[in-house]
This record gives C-alpha cells, structure tokens and sequence, in this order.
C-alpha cells in the first residue's frame, strides 16, 4: 500500500466499521452479492511450493484473480482499522502514515534492540496457517467491527482458504496482526514487568534486555505463545549473549542498526551471477525468461533494502546499484543472434 495521510486511514476505518450488511459490503468492494456469495462459498486457489531459504518447502494458496482483487480492495480497509488497533510490539504488515513519527518497519523494529547485551530470537512455525477460521470469526465479531448476522461469516469465509489463513492473499497478513493482538499484549506485559523490550515483525518474536534471559523466562514466553494458539520453530530460537553479533530480521543492532557482515558480500555474489547469466542468454540469442526475471527482482529487492538501511548516498549502495544496472543491461555488443522464438510478440 502506499502511504496515506492519517486523516485518510480514519476515514477508511471509519467506513469499514459502519458496514452492518452483505449489501453494503458488496457496495464498498464493488462486486454483485450473488458474485460475492459465490467467492465466498467456492474459493478458488492455486497452490504450489517454493523452496525455502533454511531448507525444505512453502506451500502458497494463490488465490484466483477475482478473489485477489476483492480481497485487495478488502485489505486497504483493514489495514486502515489495523492501523488505530496495533499493538505497542507489532512491526510488521503495517501501513505506511506521511509524516509518522511511530514509522513501523524492519528498521524501527531492529532499532529497539540496539545497544542490549543479551536477544532472544523466537520465530513462529506456519505463522499464517495457525490462524484458524473461528479466529478470524472472532476479530469480526469483535471491536472495532462488531459485526453480526452473516457478515463475519462471509468476510471470515472470503479470507480463509481450508480453514485457515492461506499463504498468498492480500488479507492474511493484517489479520494475522489482528489475531496477534492479545498475544502481544499478554508479552508486552511480561516485558515490561522483566525491563525487557520486545517486538514482533509479522513471525519473527524479539525479546532484548541488559540482564540474562534465563530458561524459567523463555519457558513463561513459550507458554503464552502456545496458549494463543502458535508454535514456536525449535529450531529458530536463538539465545545471544553480550559478546555475540546480534541479528534482529537479518539486521545487525550491536551499537546501532546495520545490515549483517554477510549482506553485502553475498548481494555483491548474486549481482556477479546475475550479469552471467544475463550474458549467457544473450549469447545463447534468448531475450527473457520468467524466472531470470523474478531472479532480477528479488536481486533488486535486496538491492532496494541495503539502500534503505545504509541510505541512497552511501558509496558501496551506489556501487553496488551501479552493478546491477550494468549487469541487467549488457552492451548491445555482447548481445548473440536473436532467437524467433524468445521474441516478445504479446508487447
């Protein structure tokens, strides 16, 4: 989404919340009720898997283009209510607000964590697949939308894909923030009774604090997590210690927030294989391919967030930007002979 003014998001909130039927809520998504009806009771998905950075596999439920588009038109009014609803810790999912000064981002989030001598590092296992069908009933029925009769039904039916969250629709991230709500507060609590400072970025749980974190603490912490309904990866709680690195969502926040040693060595890597690759399909005749263009965004991607965490006038962002530029527009020169079959004839 992009950012609005404060006085914008109210109004959306205010709309959303003043909904009292099907009718009405058919009106603000511009669709038929008997179209609607049907989203709702046939959801149609598309689900496949993508490989993992850690290993293994994650299943998306792509919903089909008409669900997409209701449930983005949905999403801005969410993430307009979300906004006034947020909890103190969450980070993540949230709308950008002109001229915020509670900005909520993967920066503001890492920078709560600076200058500790002791993070625990929790992440969430299947964060949007633990939110269940009669919980997103439950944040419907409750403030600030108060729902009744069949419309937290519908709305609970159009954003739940087997009973839960799916892993691909617009809406499954706003709502996971809302069903995070009582989770954040209970830990927030806890937190602040401990002097802590704790975060949430969508799955990834942050607990920082000058004082060690010992086993009873992390098991109080574990308790409220499973009790709302969510499990921590095992294998993705870290402890850090007052001599170790610190990593809050692949952000460093020893004396202040900076990208991992690792970051830009392995972009630099990728921004290399990137122009081979480029070279190799040019010599080869081949103008385009989807996967080298999705490979070009997600370089750029990365690109984009070291810019953001070390500015746009820092040296090595720009040589690096520079880079990336060169390497996704070789010399015409190196360009081989033109295959007919990789011409774009649908431009």
């Amino acid at each position: 989404m992009k950012k609005q003014t404060y006085q914008r998001h109210q109004k959306n909130k205010s709309i959303i919340c003043s909904i009292r039927s099907i009718t009405e809520l058919c009106q603000l998504l511009k669709i038929s009720k008997r179209k609607l009806e049907l989203l709702a009771a046939q959801p149609s998905f598309k689900t496949f898997t993508v490989p993992k950075k850690d290993g293994g596999e994650r299943l998306i439920e792509a919903p089909s283009k008409d669900l997409k588009i209701v449930l983005g038109r949905l999403n801005n009014y969410l993430q307009s209510a979300y906004y006034f609803e947020k909890s103190s810790a969450a980070y993540g999912f949230i709308v950008g607000v002109r001229n915020d000064e509670d900005r909520r981002n993967i920066f503001s989030n890492a920078k709560k964590h600076v200058n500790k001598e002791y993070l625990l590092n929790i992440d969430l296992k299947d964060f949007f697949h633990s939110v269940n069908r009669d919980q997103v009933l439950s944040i419907f029925e409750g403030p600030p939308f108060k729902f009744k009769r069949q419309l937290p039904n519908i709305i609970a039916d159009l954003t739940t894909y087997k009973g839960r969250l799916p892993m691909g629709t617009p809406t499954s991230p706003v709502l996971s923030n809302f069903a995070c709500r009582s989770m954040d507060e209970q830990l927030s609590q806890l937190a602040e009774e401990m002097l802590w400072n704790y975060s949430r970025y969508a799955d990834d749980m942050s607990f920082s604090s000058n004082r060690y974190i010992n086993e009873e603490m992390r098991r109080s912490i574990l308790q409220i997590v499973k009790a709302e309904g969510f499990l921590p990866n095992p294998r993705k709680i870290k402890l850090f210690g007052p001599e170790e690195d610190k990593i809050v969502t692949g952000l460093l926040v020893n004396d202040d927030v900076h990208l991992a040693p690792d970051y830009l060595p392995r972009l630099k890597e990728d921004i290399e294989q990137l122009q081979s690759i480029f070279r190799a399909q040019n010599e080869q005749g081949q103008i385009s391919t989807k996967w080298l263009e999705q490979y070009k965004q997600q370089v750029r991607g990365r690109l984009s967030f070291a810019g953001f965490v070390l500015r746009r006038n820092d040296e090595e962002y720009i040589s690096l930007k520079d880079a990336y530029y060169v390497a996704i527009n070789p010399p015409q020169e190196d360009f081989g002979a033109v295959s007919w079959r990789g011409f774009p004839y649908n431009i």
